[in-house]
């Protein structure tokens, strides 16, 4: 294992990795509307593509975080109004969470002020780069998650 550690095409890969992560992160949360963080943009992008309610646990789990966090971020997303928080009917111990009318609108602000990034990304990389991309990128997201 110590052999891939002093690898400098594996140190020089990840490093370009977690510098890319950092750029596009401090770039896109820039960009956000005022007030919206990216922890906020992420779970109102994921409920635009759902039908339907997902629990605190869920959503957690969909984002590789605490329940904490995502209870904190939920609570933020709720009191700009951009979200209901309800109780489960089913489960008296848990809450049910759906995107508002308000969080939609917000989401596609969001992507509207992010668009020229992505466009100006997108016609720099390419989409036969990108499209040669992404199934590295799957693989390694795939790869990493598996290694908890």
């Amino acid at each position: 294992m110590s052999k891939l550690i002093n690898d400098p095409l594996a140190v020089s890969l990840f490093s370009e990795i977690s510098a890319i992560d950092h750029l596009f992160k401090v770039r896109l949360s820039k960009t956000l509307p005022q007030g919206m963080e990216l922890s906020h943009f992420a779970v109102l992008n994921h409920f635009s593509t759902l039908q339907g309610e997902k629990t605190p646990a869920q959503l957690a789990r969909s984002f590789n975080v605490t329940k904490g966090a995502i209870t904190n971020t939920l609570t933020k997303l709720s009191k700009m109004g951009y979200i209901h928080i309800r109780p489960d009917w089913d489960d008296g111990r848990s809450k049910q969470v759906s995107i508002s009318k308000a969080g939609k609108i917000a989401r596609d602000s969001a992507v509207s002020a992010i668009e020229p990034i992505i466009g100006e990304l997108m016609t720099v990389l390419g989409s036969k780069k990108a499209k040669a991309l992404i199934p590295f990128l799957r693989d390694l997201r795939i790869l990493l998650n598996s290694a908890k």
